[in-house]
């Protein structure tokens, strides 16, 4: 959870920062004092109340920029060095980034495995795993408290019917998987972030359920009105994230929120 928020932190503020590099340093500073805090040095609220007044004295200008969702394969999607650091590619091109933390991502998908498991017969691995997510819950309201301090959002709830979401796409809820997993991601960030005006899917070479996402894309794009591209990084080097610069260069109208809903503009990145 810690992670995943410090990550959503950083991509919300560093697109808006008055002082370039100011997030950057900020997020760095933020990892010594959670390590510290994990370490046992500490506590994980003092460190997280520090954590986010760091956080909240970076000036920043805020302005409507479009916003693009991140989504695939883990160590494709989160590692740097793997993704030819996408996040910012995107970020200096003028869009703000939306990330998804590993704690909201198991709440995305663990209402199929912990369906399929007792159905197969794994009762123990079901009943376990559902009373440590239950847990886990608990922990995170918590803390949660502290990062919104920053994304000023709503609690996220992941309580649509997954059977529903994934009949849509002609997945069964008995189907498990990367794929079910994206549909699944799709959906909550759609619902969550109804401005998300592109999405990016990142896998390693030879990637099949990467493949089948993206054999589903064009379905994805008609029911969520939002686009999808997919980059590749195979290892033989180039620059794979131009791959998406015409998109970033050149978007469709993008939603933004104010008071009346949701409204569509044309981009103005000047």
């Amino acid at each position: 959870m810690f992670g995943g928020y410090l990550r959503r932190l950083g991509c919300r503020l560093r697109p808006y920062e008055n002082a370039k590099g100011s997030t950057d340093a900020v997020v760095e500073k933020s990892l010594k004092i959670l390590e510290e805090a994990f370490g046992g040095k500490r506590s994980k609220e003092g460190a997280l109340e520090e954590t986010v007044a760091l956080f909240e004295a970076v000036e920043t200008t805020f302005r409507e920029k479009p916003k693009a969702a991140i989504f695939g394969d883990l160590y494709a999607r989160d590692n740097p060095r793997i993704n030819q650091d996408l996040i910012h590619f995107i970020e200096e091109n003028g869009w703000e980034v939306i990330t998804t933390p590993y704690s909201a991502y198991l709440k995305m998908i663990a209402p199929t495995y912990l369906r399929k498991w007792w159905v197969e017969g794994h009762y123990w691995d079901a009943l376990f795993s559902k009373a440590l997510i239950a847990g886990l819950r608990l922990q995170e309201r918590a803390y949660y408290r502290y990062f919104n301090r920053i994304l000023d959002e709503p609690e996220p709830v992941y309580d649509d019917p997954p059977a529903k979401i994934l009949s849509e796409y002609g997945i069964r809820i008995e189907n498990t998987g990367e794929s079910m997993d994206n549909i699944l991601k799709i959906h909550y960030i759609k619902k969550h972030h109804p401005e998300v005006a592109l999405f990016v899917q990142t896998s390693p070479a030879f990637c099949c359920p990467a493949l089948v996402t993206e054999a589903m894309a064009w379905k994805i794009e008609k029911k969520t009105g939002v686009p999808i591209v997919s980059i590749t990084y195979d290892g033989t080097g180039g620059i794979k994230n131009d791959a998406i610069l015409p998109y970033l260069k050149y978007p469709r109208t993008f939603p933004i929120r104010d008071g009346s809903g949701l409204n569509l503009k044309l981009p103005d990145f000047a």
